[in-house]
């Protein structure tokens, strides 16, 4: 029951509701910038210097106010702001800041664009993206803008995407650096492969940080730091839900991205460690992380002829096309454990609630938002503090609950972890 509730968010209100960041400092977010002070308790972020380059004082952000957004970050109530690194404890009080309509129109503006400026400061902020052509990508993106505006420092911004091209990606990381951006925050989709272009911006003046993805081993001149979640952590989260929560026996089964990719070696095996005795992985299937691939895979358990009490996956989205292929399969679905959300994976559960093919469904929040804690990290390097060279974010497994599907945004819209304002993504939407 204890590693039930811990993972009980219950936190599907739908989506963001204006967060009041009170009478003084909506005042002072008129302002260019923000005091020096420091923080407030259980604040922090890189170091005593870090709150004063800021449109509000965050010590005006209450730690009520700062723990909400950890909640909706996280998908629950049971990640307490003061247990973060510091970088991530200010990269959620800034997320707080109740950006004004004139600010998000601003950040609508940028987002549609690859060149913006944002204000008068002297920081050209980059964003080297290794493919951004879907939501989950176009999501972190705007994350990132809107970080970028409770920075007075930062004044321009310049987005560019590799569209999964290694020699574009290496080749827009230089152009970032030669533009004078020393504040750059990348998806990093090619691993090590991506750490000579790094490199030689870093030897240029620039401070490079990257989110979600780990690069295992990159030296510190070739990355200033990593958010990241710990990928062993996850495996063994993963075979907690399936023993503790679901109370699994017998035969369990994993789908995995590419073939031999190291992110899903690593977790694989912690996965299959935590497993107590009478409980195996049956079966692994390779998707290549594509739709197709994910019913082709599906379609592979089923005609496996085992039944197996759950399926783990690290990517959310083409979960509706495992699901559909139980489902032509004339298969009872298997409970799913997913890395990520999604809204179309959450319609498919929502629909077969209450009907014999109703299956129980754990995930994690979307991650987008842990673009905004690169942008804080990079920030707080260029003002002289100290930050982790890696730092860990949790990603707690939560279970999905009636209301987690909103049925006016689309399929792949990454879900309510996401830290927009909701007029904002409806206009991101519609554009």
């Amino acid at each position: 029951m204890g590693n039930l509730m811990r993972r009980q968010g219950g936190l599907r209100r739908g989506r963001r509701s204006a967060l009041a960041v009170g009478f003084t400092a909506l005042l002072l977010g008129i302002t260019a910038c923000g005091s020096d002070d420091t923080t407030g308790s259980g604040g922090g972020g890189g170091g005593d210097n870090a709150s004063g380059d800021s449109i509000v004082d965050l010590s005006t952000i209450t730690d009520d106010q700062a723990q909400e957004m950890t909640d909706r970050a996280f998908g629950t109530t049971d990640v307490s702001l003061d247990s973060l690194d510091s970088t991530v404890q200010e990269a959620l009080r800034r997320a707080s800041i109740e950006l004004d309509a004139a600010q998000q129109d601003k950040a609508f503006e940028c987002w549609q664009n690859t060149t913006c400026t944002i204000g008068d400061g002297d920081i050209t902020l980059g964003i080297a993206d290794g493919f951004g052509g879907n939501l989950w990508r176009k999501t972190a993106k705007m994350e990132i803008i809107l970080q970028a505006l409770t920075y007075p420092s930062i004044g321009k911004i310049i987005f560019t995407d590799a569209n999964a091209d290694l020699p574009t990606f290496l080749s827009n990381v230089r152009s970032l650096s030669s533009q004078g951006a020393t504040a750059i925050v990348s998806y990093n989709d090619f691993g090590a492969a991506a750490l000579p272009a790094f490199k030689a911006a870093q030897a240029a003046g620039a401070k490079i940080s990257t989110y979600v993805g780990p690069t295992p081993d990159a030296p510190a001149d070739s990355l200033s730091n990593q958010i990241t979640g710990d990928v062993c952590s996850m495996g063994e989260e993963m075979g907690k839900v399936a023993t503790d929560d679901l109370g699994l026996t017998g035969d369990l089964a994993i789908l995995n991205g590419t073939p031999g990719n190291p992110q899903g070696a690593a977790w694989n095996k912690c996965l299959i460690d935590t497993l107590p005795a009478g409980t195996q992985v049956a079966q692994s299937v390779d998707t290549d992380w594509t739709l197709a691939g994910a019913f082709d895979a599906g379609s592979a358990l089923v005609s496996s002829g085992k039944d197996f009490g759950a399926v783990f996956y690290d990517y959310a989205d083409p979960i509706p096309q495992v699901v559909e292929a139980y489902s032509k399969g004339g298969k009872q679905i298997p409970a799913i454990v997913t890395w990520t959300s999604n809204n179309g994976m959450a319609k498919v559960w929502e629909e077969r609630l209450g009907t014999p093919d109703e299956f129980a469904l754990f995930h994690t929040n979307a991650l987008t938002w842990e673009s905004r804690a690169s942008v804080t990290a990079v920030m707080s390097e260029l003002a002289g503090n100290t930050v982790e060279p890696v730092v860990i974010v949790p990603r707690p497994f939560v279970q999905a609950e009636k209301g987690y599907y909103l049925s006016d945004r689309p399929d792949d819209y990454p879900g309510p972890s996401a830290l927009i304002p909701d007029e904002l993504m409806t206009r991101m939407l519609a554009g």
